[in-house]
């Protein structure tokens, strides 16, 4: 039988963009989601400094990723985690660590560590950022089973943080090619082309963490200069493509299937804060917004 299970979820800075706790009924285990920029000041918290495991989201060419780590002392490993040093970019670490000591020890969070990485690994949903597999430790049987149990709890508490590492997601090559449409962006400076997937588009709008991606900015196409009213994740995305040369010279040199919006398309390519329903326009002309009316009239 299952039975009804009550997550608190604590807004620490009063703010839902800051930091975060979070508490199961009637376990001893605790969930921070702490900002890259606030972990300087999260030295305070409780039991910070004790063993955990932890998770640190971001994006790689747009791709949701997640590196999984343990530590004895949490925060410590965190300020270690270095972007220059690692080689990826994270923006949230979300954190479980023990509220009574003994609960977790060395030998229990690298157990976890092992099998969230194969837990992720196998989903294929987001982009596993570890070098090489964790060193499962040997533990008791009894040991084992509890922290089974942890793993069940944490696959609860991650996804009302807006993550879904652990979630096997539906292939973009499930669907099909036969409503798809190429858009332009063009204006004197620049010529941009992507594909676009309705049936996939259709999908996402009663799946909205389906982690598919409808658009498909396409090899080739010309990219701007990067303006002040671009937002921070397409800078990033930006910044990333240019630093493994993704983008070359102004020019894309590889599809980057990463966008949900046409507008983030549109951003992405012109560098400024865009409407994509009318920055996007098919052959002759047509707006994405008048086609996408037109074609969503006729299903």
């Amino acid at each position: 039988m299952s039975y009804g299970k009550s997550i608190t979820v604590y807004l620490m800075d009063g703010d839902s963009s800051q930091r975060y706790q979070v508490t199961l009924d009637n376990w001893n285990i605790k969930a921070y989601k702490i900002p890259v920029g606030l972990v300087a000041a999260s030295n305070s918290l409780d039991s910070i400094h004790t063993a955990g495991v932890y998770f640190l989201f971001g994006y790689v060419e747009g791709q949701k990723s997640v590196y999984v780590g343990e530590a004895e002392d949490v925060y410590w490993r965190l300020t270690q985690h270095i972007p220059e040093k690692d080689g990826y970019i994270w923006d949230n670490a979300v954190v479980f660590i023990a509220s009574e000591i003994g609960v977790l020890d060395k030998a229990r969070v690298k157990y976890l560590e092992n099998r969230f990485y194969n837990i992720i690994k196998d989903a294929n949903s987001y982009r596993l950022l570890n070098r090489n597999e964790p060193t499962k430790s040997t533990i008791t049987k009894y040991s084992e089973d509890a922290m089974e149990v942890v793993i069940d709890n944490i696959k609860l508490i991650i996804p009302v943080l807006g993550y879904t590492p652990f979630e096997n997601l539906i292939s973009e090559s499930e669907f099909s090619s036969e409503n798809e449409e190429i858009f332009y962006i063009k204006n004197t400076k620049l010529q941009a082309k992507c594909r676009f997937n309705l049936d996939i588009y259709m999908f996402n709008s009663d799946n909205p963490q389906s982690g598919l991606m409808p658009f498909t900015l396409l090899k080739g196409s010309q990219i701007s200069n990067v303006k002040s009213s671009l937002r921070k994740s397409l800078k990033q995305l930006r910044q990333e493509c240019i630093d493994s040369n993704a983008i070359k010279d102004g020019i894309l040199q590889k599809d980057l299937r990463c966008f949900d919006s046409a507008s983030y398309v549109a951003g992405f390519v012109l560098g400024r804060s865009s409407n994509g329903s009318i920055e996007l326009r098919t052959n002759d002309g047509q707006t994405f917004k008048d086609w996408l009316a037109k074609r969503q009239n006729n299903i």
